[in-house]
């Protein structure tokens, strides 16, 4: 069981890049135009192909630290996550993030990879780690991605019902003080279903790019056990179990949450992937609606769903809300909080 009573989310921020209307995407054959019905996505964030996504780490980072009221200093711990393998091989994205936060010294540093889900395992990290190291105040875990070049990965069609955008998040976790108190975080997997996202290829067969879900998904269903209406239904119940678990270990009732705050995704994907196992849960409509403009973040989509939702005051102080995330393997996750 995951559960604190005096840990903190201190700050959060969110960088991102201009946007670009789907409109233009749909008009110059990026974007399908029926995909852009489904989805009703209005823009997408996208990166200059020259920025690093880290870079949108670091100013995200520098911006909580500076609202959080800690300096780099006071980092004993500093996450990473990513979905996109980082360039150029055996180097450590981590490393020129730190460099271009602060300086170095006697901290822990990470990088997980563990798809849109890396997050709230930072998370959990950081906040087993402050209740146990007190020479540090503070922990940080950021998030970033771009999803480019279109030879690599195509934004606008490797998930047909989700359009993904480019940028970072960052949150700063403390023992003292906060915009939220963490109350507990747990995960669920569901390995069977990894192959899904994998594909019929084995690990060390190389890469087959551009990365496709949709074909992946496809040749998957042709060789397995598992139907399509099976699995859909594994990751459906995913949701209620894990929000059902993190209630449970955090002795809240479903009648004490005002808000479950989702992934940016697609309409078509929230109302019939989402809504239906969130029972009488409501979701967060501002993060929703912001998600509609910059798109699917990957690991970054928890720390900006959240800042958003706080922000516009859709949360506000003594609600206790769910953040759900959902990574390849598959693996879902649900962080409560508290807002105070």
């Amino acid at each position: 069981m995951a559960r604190w009573k005096n840990v903190y989310i201190a700050a959060t921020a969110v960088d991102l890049p201009p946007v670009v209307p789907v409109s233009e995407a749909v008009a110059d054959g990026s974007y399908p135009e029926k995909l852009a019905r489904r989805t009703r996505q209005r823009t997408v964030a996208v990166a200059p192909a020259d920025e690093p996504p880290a870079a949108f780490a670091a100013r995200a980072a520098k911006a909580a630290l500076a609202e959080s009221g800690y300096t780099f200093d006071d980092v004993g711990l500093l996450v990473h996550t990513t979905v996109l393998d980082p360039s150029p091989r055996m180097s450590n994205s981590v490393m020129w993030l730190e460099r271009e936060i602060g300086a170095g010294g006697f901290r822990d540093v990470a990088q997980l990879m563990n798809g849109c889900d890396g997050v709230v395992n930072g998370m959990r990290w950081a906040a087993a780690r402050l209740t146990y190291e007190t020479e540090h105040g503070a922990a940080l875990v950021t998030a970033a991605e771009s999803w480019q070049p279109k030879e690599v990965i195509d934004r606008w069609t490797v998930d047909p019902d989700t359009p993904f955008g480019d940028g970072g998040a960052a949150l700063v976790m403390s023992r003292d003080h906060g915009i939220a108190r963490l109350l507990a975080a747990v995960s669920h997997t569901q390995p069977h279903l990894e192959g899904v996202h994998r594909g019929p290829r084995v690990f060390g067969q190389g890469v087959s790019l551009p990365v496709v879900l949709s074909q992946r998904s496809r040749a998957f269903y042709k060789t397995s056990d598992i139907s399509r209406e099976e699995a859909w239904k594994m990751r459906g119940d995913g949701i209620g179990v894990v929000i059902d678990k993190v209630l449970a270990d955090a002795a809240i009732a479903r009648e004490q949450v005002a808000r479950v705050v989702l992934p940016f995704r697609g309409r078509q994907v929230l109302e019939e992937e989402y809504f239906p196992y969130l029972g009488d849960l409501e979701p967060v409509r501002s993060s929703e609606e912001r998600g509609r403009e910059i798109g699917h973040l990957g690991g970054a989509d928890p720390i900006a769903a959240l800042h958003y939702a706080i922000a516009s005051g859709e949360l506000s102080p003594g609600d206790h809300a769910v953040v759900f995330s959902e990574g390849v393997g598959i693996v879902q996750s649900a962080v409560l909080v508290e807002v105070v």
